[in-house]
């Protein structure tokens, strides 16, 4: 189930540093209104993966390249039996909840909208994606290392922006992977997705430069056509001295 963002997103400039700041900070509130209330809240997607890597510039830079667009949303994966008193929580902040999902879905996932962030939560014991995939509950904030790494591994179809993930993780951190042997050595479709999307990640690597390089070029050109176009639809100041004068 994917994020809702507002349609004219790829049509603005967008200031993903800010953008990634923001929805982190909103991030941070939710987690701290939860502790209070002693409900088991973990963040993970893309604000996730931020919040661990934001002190590396290289891995921060990987995994922002592709999301040009910023992110999209806020994702929690919250304990069954909390799932009510999230929801308060969620109301006392302001959010408003999508309804049509509550009436079919809400005992499993929720999303909520404040202004133009939304907010996703499911309601598992575990992560209950494309794998079933246990989860480490005794974490701080976020999934740990290797179950935010997981969380992406084990998509059946991933996105370049999911491999970037991949990538930062790993690159920020010396995940052993325990966890991973000992799942993927007991279900053949979790180890056929992670080892693949592992082939991916180290694909994605490879084509990152010529990425950039592309987009450099793409951005030249923008700017370029910017140039011309102002240019072009000058007004020259003979033509305004002369219309002027026949007043």
């Amino acid at each position: 189930m994917s994020g809702i963002t507002p349609f004219d997103t790829q049509l603005r400039k967008v200031d993903v540093d800010k953008m990634f700041k923001d929805y982190l900070s909103d991030a941070e509130k939710i987690y701290e209104k939860c502790k209070e209330k002693g409900i088991v809240a973990l963040l993970y997607g893309s604000i996730a993966v931020y919040y661990k890597v934001k002190d590396n510039k290289l891995s921060s830079d990987i995994m922002k390249f592709y999301r040009r667009s910023g992110p999209q949303d806020v994702n929690f994966i919250v304990r069954t039996e909390d799932r009510e008193k999230f929801k308060q929580v969620m109301y006392n902040l302001d959010y408003t909840p999508y309804f049509h999902l509550e009436k079919t879905l809400g005992n499993i996932v929720s999303m909520f909208f404040k202004e133009e962030k939304v907010v996703r939560a499911y309601y598992f014991n575990e992560m209950r994606f494309s794998h079933v995939i246990p989860v480490n509950w005794n974490s701080e904030f976020t999934l740990n290392e290797e179950d935010l790494l997981l969380s992406k591994l084990q998509i059946h179809f991933t996105l370049d922006k999911h491999l970037s993930d991949v990538i930062s993780l790993l690159l920020k951190y010396d995940i052993e992977g325990n966890k991973i042997i000992e799942l993927t050595s007991a279900d053949w479709g979790l180890w056929k997705d992670v080892t693949d999307n592992l082939l991916k990640a180290r694909d994605l690597v490879v084509r990152l430069i010529t990425d950039q390089v592309k987009e450099r070029e793409v951005n030249a050109s923008n700017l370029k056509a910017r140039k011309t176009s102002r240019k072009d639809n000058e007004f020259p100041k003979e033509a305004q001295l002369e219309a002027y004068s026949r007043r």
